[in-house]
């Protein structure tokens, strides 16, 4: 499935949806109840956290970026803040528990074939837990900042910059 292709129909009331210019932009509309479809993006969170000063990434068992390592993150659920997201898919994936110290950046991407995005970056602590590769993981690594993956290794762009500013010492944990 597509995640830009065009809705055909309303989804609260099942009229044939129309398009045309609302709030700027060309926009789908249900001429019957007038439900306006607005596209928005899907929002990840994630931790950069170090333990004993080497940071914990992830080798990703599925795509997008199928064996390359990634920050451990995920999307963000319905009902749940950010950093509640980005400590249960710290966990979910690597079995390590993790406190969050601050926050890196807040990063829009559109490069994903499920569309817009945009992920909540934090930056932490391991406290416990044992390293296992867990959920869509398929290995753990901790990792100094000489010994980081090469770029072509690491799955998202957003992941690379945080990773480069990490190496070069820009974010303290």
């Amino acid at each position: 499935m597509d995640a830009n292709a065009p809705f055909k129909y309303c989804p609260m009331c099942a009229a044939k949806l129309v398009t045309r210019p609302l709030f700027g932009r060309e926009r789908q509309q249900c001429p019957a109840c007038r439900w306006i479809h607005f596209k928005d993006p899907k929002v990840g969170a994630g931790i950069i956290a170090e333990r004993d000063g080497l940071v914990v990434l992830a080798r990703r068992g599925i795509d997008p970026g199928k064996n390359k390592w990634c920050v451990p993150s995920g999307f963000v659920e319905y009902n749940e803040a950010p950093h509640t997201a980005a400590l249960r898919e710290f966990k979910e994936e690597t079995g390590l528990e993790v406190t969050i110290t601050g926050l890196v950046d807040v990063i829009h991407y559109n490069a994903d074939f499920r569309g817009a995005g945009v992920m909540v970056l934090y930056k932490g602590n391991v406290t416990g837990g044992t390293p296992a590769p867990m959920d869509d993981v398929i290995e753990v690594g901790f990792f100094a900042p000489d010994s980081l993956p090469a770029d072509e290794e690491i799955a998202f762009v957003s992941n690379r910059r945080a990773l480069a500013a990490w190496r070069a010492g820009e974010i303290k944990m």
